[in-house]
């Protein structure tokens, strides 16, 4: 199982996931795309990334030819929590609230949410806890680096967290 990692800084809010698939102890891929950028909203899913980010956009595009408008965090939560079910995933999604500001998610594959931030996913979620918890930088360009130095040092320690990471970030409005 990989890592999701996703917290919220001064200007915005950051998403970073490792790459391995591991499937019964062996590494299937190192290429896995976490990463579900949807423009003014997104995330990160620990299992079945292709599936979660492709249900997900179909129910986003819904919602913004119903609405005129790309879901705020709570629409998108909501839409995450339905796809994370379905899929059977925990994933941590980013929007926007109503004032603008970046805001970050745990969605679950029982359909809990959490809406505190740093959240940490997967089988280094105790690792990377350790680092968000001592703090993030403010600045958002800093926060993506130090998001990628997290997930590489967490795949030193959990043989099922890869070493190489992808980040997103949502700056706020």
């Amino acid at each position: 199982m990989p890592t999701v990692v996703a917290f919220e800084t001064e200007g915005g809010a950051v998403v970073a996931a490792d790459r391995l698939v591991v499937d019964n102890d062996t590494v299937s891929s190192k290429q896995a795309d976490r990463i579900a950028d949807l423009g003014d909203c997104g995330g990160a899913a620990v299992a079945d990334p292709d599936r979660f980010r492709r249900e997900l956009d179909g129910k986003r595009r819904s919602y913004e030819a119903d609405h005129g408008d790309n879901p705020g965090i709570e629409p998108f939560t909501q839409l995450a929590t339905e796809v994370a079910r379905d899929v059977g995933t925990d994933a941590a999604v980013v929007a926007r609230d109503a004032d603008g500001r970046a805001q970050v998610r745990a969605v679950y594959a029982d359909g809990s949410v959490i809406d505190d931030s740093p959240v940490a996913l997967g089988t280094g979620a105790e690792l990377a806890f350790g680092r968000l918890e001592a703090g993030v930088p403010a600045d958002l360009a800093e926060a993506a680096a130090f998001a990628r130095q997290l997930i590489e040092g967490v795949g030193e320690r959990d043989t099922r967290t890869g070493d190489e990471a992808d980040v997103w970030t949502l700056a706020d409005a």
